[in-house]
């Protein structure tokens, strides 16, 4: 039996002269937490409604495992949806709202009041049926869509922006709910958010998207560590982009193109080539993609991805510090001190280094 849940094949969609889907494709296993994650207008909600049946894709096919539901109606694809809004039903109790779509299903009589008491136990809301709408938090509520959306038995979850309306620190929580609830009923989860954190600290795999095409499919670590190209690297998170030139390249144990770039201004950096589709040659012209934290102030001498400069800005944050240091090339470097020691301050002379490990060495892109 396949370990794939969710198959998309070349789906395009357009709405009049916008494309919102080109070719996409896309494989979720099974049980998989799968984020879809950009920008808004990027195609990550329209095609979550195609994968729920709720857009008709203009090209291409959507399978569930080996079935083809590309002209099956949403209700017959063995998948829930939770919106950004909730769509709860005011005039209906708690347990009105989540018995709803058993109900359309045909169950009644204590099958009906079995299941609804167990969803919403699976949600931590056990004795709020009898409860209205609008007697809930915010967070109590989408513990109520969760719970409709689970009664009736999905093997697939779709959840477009549930977390948008929520506060701070309900959001927290509720990632962690949400995570717990796909785990243990056994769910496949395709989740759509424009947040970098939430995708990073909660998804199994991600699909980072822009202008209608997925850039990069891996786990978090993956795509934060190892970007494909620039929009990816500066997507996912803060980053420092450095040019030069390939001057020199070798195969790593682990079969990665490891190679050292010569800035423009004779700087050398070391690091590892992300798109094992490409191959990079002497004197191609690349960027270095560099995290803030990847750096550290250390003057021992280590001359790979060593860099000087003087810092302009500081600003205090809590548990990290992050430094504006202009560089003797000119530019500027962001630099993110964990855990800071307080002995750095504006006009101090700096020298950074960063291991070869945390240099992502991406093809040069057209808005260089």
């Amino acid at each position: 039996m396949s370990n794939l849940a969710i198959r998309v094949e070349h789906v395009s969609r357009y709405f009049k002269d916008t494309v919102a889907l080109d070719d996409v494709s896309l494989s979720i296993g099974k049980g998989d937490l799968f984020f879809l994650l950009g920008a808004s207008g990027c195609g990550k909600t329209t095609l979550l409604r195609s994968i729920a049946g709720l857009e008709a894709p203009d090209s291409g096919k959507v399978f569930f495992g080996n079935r083809d539901v590309t002209s099956v109606p949403t209700h017959k694809r063995e998948a829930a949806m939770v919106f950004q809004s909730y769509a709860l039903w005011p005039h209906m109790s708690v347990g009105e709202n989540v018995s709803f779509g058993l109900e359309e299903r045909g169950v009644v009589g204590d099958e009906l009041v079995d299941r609804t008491l167990e969803a919403l136990k699976g949600v931590y809301l056990e004795g709020y049926e009898d409860r209205r709408i609008d007697q809930l938090s915010g967070g109590q509520q989408q513990r109520v869509a969760l719970a409709r959306a689970l009664v009736v038995r999905p093997k697939c979850l779709l959840l477009d922006e549930p977390l948008s309306n929520l506060d701070t620190q309900l959001r927290l929580e509720m990632r962690l709910e949400i995570r717990r609830i796909v785990k243990e009923y056994g769910l496949t989860a395709v989740y759509v958010t424009h947040d970098q954190e939430e995708a990073l600290s909660v998804a199994d795999k991600i699909a980072v998207m822009a202008e209608g095409r997925v850039q990069q499919v891996g786990t978090p670590e993956e795509v934060y560590r190892k970007p494909l190209n620039k929009h990816v690297a500066q997507f996912i998170g803060a980053t420092n982009f450095l040019h030069g030139k390939v001057e020199w390249i070798v195969r790593d144990d682990d079969e990665d193109y490891v190679v050292r770039i010569r800035s423009e201004v004779g700087e050398l950096y070391q690091g590892s080539v992300s798109d094992k589709s490409w191959k990079p040659t002497i004197g191609d012209e690349v960027q270095a993609s560099i995290r803030p934290e990847a750096f550290r102030f250390d003057d021992s001498g280590d001359v790979i991805n060593q860099m000087f400069g003087e810092i302009e800005e500081k600003v205090y944050q809590g548990p990290t510090v992050q430094y504006l240091v202009r560089r003797d090339s000119g530019d500027y470097i962001h630099v993110s001190e964990m855990n800071p020691s307080f002995t750095k301050e504006p006009g101090d002379r700096v020298t950074m280094i960063a291991r070869k490990e945390d240099v992502a060495v991406l093809k040069m892109s057209d808005d260089k």
